[in-house]
């Protein structure tokens, strides 16, 4: 167990140091104390009443005398048809949460970095969650192309599989036709906004400013929505290359992955994941990409407005997670105001199919003008809840049947 002044040390050597405290302290004290907040603000010579102010806007940072071992109890719509809320007010010392993005396998019950599945009146330990399932009429995948095969998860299962063919693609273009293979396939970000991958990180590319930084957002918050957790935890290296990608097409030297506070152990398998690419020289000093580029893993808590890009920024660095006024955009004042690119999981993870593939390939995916697939997460009162990849264009009437 770290005491306060090593902590800070240790963070001094961190980027985005803020989050970082804010995680190990309250792991450590099992609560965010008041002495805590003070040795963060001294150490990172920050005001008081913004360390206070910022740590208590995070509704998972437990303050006072609770603890953070405290069961929380997913009130989401999905656990509400499962009776969450009905659990909740037969008496229970648990607290309720909002969707905790495990609407496949419900009820979730988060206690500290546990993970527990409510079945009736008892806690199960919980299970990761179920493998995508195929689309109606077994249709081509992009990002579930290899999901289901046995390893995938693993550096081993990846790479027997294509795993980082992209990269070394990549590596013997360049950059230029790296990014036009992702312009001319249509592909833009699959968080909502639909910003073109390809014009964002050649924004990136060719904006002043060192250093450039790609940031995973993997905060996903909206009820119902579950697919970047399946992502990440069947084929976290797919999104890893993808970062990597980004890296080198844009010159970044700083990698992020923002990950929701309700997927604790997926910061385990992705820590590991991150290893396994350091010791392969893909990540860290003196990669293959000719550069030190990293990947750091920093937790939210619980703060839903995090997943919009701008309130990401504002909490890597440290600062109440606002919302920005935009322009500025991160592509030129991203990450302590230099160019950055942001993409969300699905994203980052269909770019190495692209490229091996080719961009024809990824636009026939979907119907009509529209290119690629989309991800769907499907849940409820349905017999069937899970992940589906399906194109885009695809009519729900053939999804929900």
């Amino acid at each position: 167990m770290h005491s306060d002044s090593q902590l800070i040390e240790m963070a001094g050597r961190q980027p985005a140091p803020f989050l970082w405290l804010l995680d190990q302290f309250h792991r450590r004290d099992d609560r965010l104390t008041p002495d805590a907040m003070r040795a963060i603000a001294s150490g990172l010579r920050m005001p008081l009443a913004d360390v206070y102010g910022t740590a208590t806007f995070y509704h998972h940072l437990t303050l006072g005398n609770g603890s953070r071992s405290e069961p929380r109890v997913c009130t989401g719509p999905v656990c509400r048809l499962r009776g969450s809320e009905q659990w909740l007010a037969d008496g229970t010392d648990a607290h309720p949460m909002a969707c905790a993005g495990r609407c496949d396998i419900p009820v979730p019950v988060l206690q500290g970095d546990s993970t527990h599945r409510l079945t009736g009146s008892s806690l199960e330990p919980s299970d990761k969650g179920p493998l995508p399932v195929p689309n109606p009429g077994g249709l081509p995948e992009c990002i579930f192309e290899h999901i289901r095969q046995p390893a995938q998860a693993t550096y081993e299962g990846y790479t027997a599989r294509d795993g980082f063919q992209a990269l070394d693609m990549a590596l013997d273009t360049g950059p230029d036709p790296l990014l036009q293979t992702l312009d001319d396939s249509g592909l833009a970000g699959r968080g909502g906004a639909g910003f073109p991958t390809g014009r964002k990180w050649r924004s990136v590319l060719e904006a002043s400013g060192l250093p450039k930084t790609i940031i995973c957002n993997a905060d996903e918050g909206e009820p119902g929505c579950f697919k970047d957790r399946a992502i990440l935890e069947y084929d976290p290296y797919a999104v890893l290359e993808g970062m990597i990608l980004a890296a080198f097409a844009t010159g970044a030297e700083l990698g992020f992955i923002y990950l929701r506070y309700e997927y604790p152990e997926l910061q385990v398998q992705l820590e590991g994941a991150l290893t396994a690419c350091r010791t392969a020289g893909l990540l860290g000093p003196t990669n293959k990409l000719g550069s030190d580029f990293d990947i750091h893993i920093r937790r939210g808590a619980g703060a839903y407005v995090c997943g919009e890009e701008g309130s990401l920024l504002n909490s890597l660095e440290g600062k109440h997670p606002f919302p920005r006024n935009r322009p500025p955009f991160p592509v030129t004042h991203g990450y302590l105001q230099k160019p950055t690119v942001v993409n969300n999981v699905e994203t980052l993870a269909a770019v190495p199919h692209i490229l091996r593939h080719g961009a024809e390939w990824y636009r026939d995916l979907g119907r009509g003008d529209l290119a690629g697939t989309k991800v769907i997460s499907v849940s409820g009162d349905v017999q069937r809840p899970g992940n589906y990849e399906v194109p885009f264009g695809f009519p729900l009437s053939e999804l929900l049947y």
